[in-house]
């Protein structure tokens, strides 16, 4: 069964370049987490895990490179493209990020991030 749409924040508080917004997940059952970021304009989403250990990519909400051009694992450097999660460098090249459905919409006259939530990750039950 799959869950509603989840508000994750307004619009306005993904910035190109800036820190990312998470949220608690479970995927297939497990605690974890997620994070939105804005690249280019758009909003995208995906499973914080790395997919050379597992481990999270973001070192306090940061998951840009300074030049703000790519995703960054803080723990082992792997580099991913931020419209696709396509891992471009380091040790789990051509691997990807787990990429969630989101997109933008007006909600109650404020523009909003929105994730669908499908497949394996879903929203923690709190």
């Amino acid at each position: 069964m799959e869950a509603t749409w989840v508000e994750v924040c307004a619009a306005s508080a993904l910035v190109d370049g800036g820190l990312a917004v998470k949220l608690p997940v479970l995927h297939a059952g497990v605690a974890a987490t997620a994070f939105f970021v804005r690249f280019e304009g758009r909003a995208h989403g995906y499973l914080n895990r790395c997919p050379h250990m597992g481990a999270e990519l973001d070192w306090e909400g940061s998951v840009y490179t300074r030049a703000g051009d790519l995703l960054m694992c803080a723990r082992h450097g792997a580099t991913f493209q931020p419209d696709t999660g396509v891992c471009v460098g380091g040790p789990c090249r051509s691997s990807m990020l787990h990429k969630l459905d989101v997109f933008e919409e007006v909600r109650s006259n404020v523009r909003m991030v929105v994730w669908r939530p499908s497949g394996k990750t879903l929203p923690a039950v709190s």
